[in-house]
Parts: structure tokens; C-alpha cells; sequence
């Protein structure tokens, strides 16, 4: 993991801003006393065999690896004195060896949390004889695994896979190829073949911001009552707000996409590429260019971590009060609990 300095990445994120000690404050006070972060990563360094060029410089790879005890720490670092359930899922990038990750995370996770099996497109053997795995909740699996990167749901999701999984009554967790709005067909195809299929659309359908045509395509999702949401690392309180309107409190779940909220960054749209990230830190995998150019954007960001929050904050407060404690209760616990049997 040549130019990755993972530890001192953790060390710098763990080197609270005032600003972030006053949010923890905040949040302690606004959070219900038991939470379940429903989009977790976890697996251990001897885990990762390899790493391509393209994985290298995706921001995923600042934490190649994250153990059960890191997650621990960092769980009461951010909020001393929560009870957080957790279900986890290896990293994601090919060059893990996902088959001791998974076991990793079937034998050592704590009791009371639960495991998504990372499922592997060139294995679909091995991926559907592992769902019925008792401690297996859900399935992940990852659009840029494979190489090409993945242009529809089917080139990871095989149809076979996708078939016991709605079998078994095991939920997926689709990372989508595309923006959502730019997926609709893809999805409705999947929906189509595999009615009973439950599906998570992680990261609320992956824009940071609202677009033209989000809230067409989540009125039209929401019509399908097998679609949830987990709300991974949005920091938009306007998306979490529309997906609110569309979807109802009952379909959407709090993530954390833990450890990757610990980088603090912004949102913004670059002139050309669109939708993007810029870092208050030269990350190994930051644009030199563009740090350049737009690194002002971050200065004193806070972890993502507490924007994703802050933008759930927003949504929820913007409910008539009466509402607010029971919407806060249902996405932060009992929807994740109820639908992942916690």
C-alpha cells in the first residue's frame, strides 16, 4: 500500500476540532440513546492483498482496512455513552480478500450486531452458498469491483445471486453504477424480474445534492414498498428531505459508512467533472490540481460524519415538532432493527 499512510490519516482524523467537540455535544443531546448504523466497513490489513491504480486513487482507499476494535473506538469517541448496533460489510475494492474478511466479520463480530456478506461476481457459487449463512442479514456487493467498472446492476448482482437472495428473504445493498436518477430503468428491470426482492439503495441514490429529476425518481421508486434507503454519508439535508417526502419515515435507515465519515471534505460541483469532493488534506489520492484550485472549499470542514448527521438534523426539523422524536426513533433504530433483525 505504497504513499497510503493509513495511521496517520487516523490519527489526524481522530484529532477533534474544537468545532467537531461542540458538535459531539450537540448531537449527544440530540441522538436517541440506542442507534443502529445500518452501512459500516471492517476488515483487517491482512486482508488486503492488492490495490490497483484506480482503487488507489478513489478516496475509499484511505482506510484499506478498519478492525472491529477500531470501530469500537471510534464509536465511543464520537459518542461517548450511545449504545450503537452495527451491521458491517468488508471494503469493497477487488484486492480484498473478501473470503477471510467475510469470516472475520462472521466469527468475531459482537453478538448483538450483524454481518452483510460481501458477494463476489466471480464466484457466484461461493456468493449464494454463504447467504444462507445464519449471521448473514444482507448481501453488499460493488459496482467497481469489477473491471470494468460495472455499468448496470446485473454485471455485479448476477441474476442467479439475485434470485436466492429473494429466495432467502435477504435483503440487498446496492451501491448504484449510476446516480439514481440516471438508473431508474436499470432498477425497475431488477424490481421486474425479482418482485419479492428486498433492496437498500445505499447513500440515499448517491448525489450529494438535489438534481433535476431526484424527486421524479424517488416518487417512482417509492411506488415499489420493497425500496429503502440508507442515508451512508449525504450530506444534503434538501435530499434527505425529499427522499423523506417520497419515501416515508418507515424506509429510511441511518448509515454511517464508517471509516470513510472520518474524512473531512466538502461537496462541490466541478466546472467539468461534475459532482465532487475537496479535502482540507493532501490525501494520497486527492488531485493536486484541484487541491489547488478548490482546496479553500474545505477549509475547516468538519468530519463528513457530522455533515451527514447534520443534513439527517435538518429533514427531521423541518417535520411538524409533534412528529420529530418518532421520525428520529424510527430512522436512527427500529427500521434498521426491524429490517435487518437486529
Amino acid at each position: 500500500m505504497k504513499n497510503i499512510d493509513r495511521n496517520a490519516y487516523l490519527k489526524y482524523a481522530l484529532n477533534l476540532t474544537q468545532t467537531e467537540c461542540a458538535r459531539r455535544e450537540q448531537f449527544s443531546e440530540w441522538l436517541p440513546q440506542e442507534i443502529i448504523d445500518c452501512h459500516a466497513h471492517s476488515n483487517l490489513e491482512e486482508h488486503v492483498t492488492s490495490m490497483s491504480e484506480r482503487t488507489r486513487a478513489h478516496m475509499l482507499s484511505t482506510f484499506p482496512y478498519f478492525s472491529l476494535e477500531e470501530s469500537k473506538m471510534i464509536q465511543e469517541t464520537l459518542h461517548p455513552g450511545k449504545k450503537i448496533r452495527t451491521l458491517r460489510f468488508p471494503k469493497t475494492f477487488r484486492g480484498i480478500g473478501q473470503r477471510a474478511a467475510n469470516e472475520y466479520l462472521l466469527q468475531k463480530s459482537p453478538a448483538e450486531d450483524r454481518v452483510a456478506l460481501f458477494g463476489l461476481p466471480e464466484d457466484i457459487e461461493y456468493t449464494i452458498s454463504m447467504l444462507a449463512h445464519p449471521r448473514v442479514s444482507a448481501l453488499k456487493m460493488y459496482y467497481s469491483y469489477v473491471e470494468p467498472t460495472a455499468q448496470t446492476i446485473y454485471e455485479t448482482f448476477m441474476p442467479e445471486i439475485l434470485e436466492e437472495a429473494q429466495r432467502l428473504n435477504k435483503p440487498i445493498i446496492l451501491h448504484l453504477p449510476k446516480m439514481i436518477v440516471r438508473s431508474i430503468g436499470d432498477i425497475k428491470q431488477m424490481l421486474k424480474d425479482f418482485p419479492s426482492l428486498r433492496v437498500v439503495i445505499a447513500h440515499l441514490g448517491s448525489t450529494k445534492f438535489v438534481v433535476p429529476g431526484l424527486k421524479d425518481a424517488y416518487s417512482e421508486l417509492a411506488l415499489c414498498k420493497n425500496i429503502s434507503l440508507d442515508t451512508a454519508l449525504n450530506p444534503s439535508g434538501d435530499v434527505v428531505r425529499m427522499a423523506l417526502e417520497c419515501f416515508g419515515s418507515e424506509r429510511i435507515m441511518y448509515g454511517s459508512d464508517e471509516p470513510l465519515h472520518l474524512i473531512r471534505s466538502v461537496a462541490y460541483d466541478h466546472p467539468q467533472k461534475g459532482q465532487r469532493i475537496i479535502t482540507d488534506y493532501p490525501y494520497h489520492w486527492v488531485d493536486s490540481s484541484e487541491f489547488i484550485q478548490f482546496g479553500h472549499l474545505a477549509t475547516n470542514a468538519v468530519h463528513a460524519h457530522w455533515q451527514a448527521l447534520g443534513a439527517l438534523r435538518i429533514a427531521i426539523e423541518s417535520l411538524p415538532k409533534i412528529e420529530q422524536n418518532a421520525v428520529r426513533q424510527k430512522m436512527f433504530l427500529t427500521n434498521a432493527r426491524d429490517f435487518f433483525g437486529f
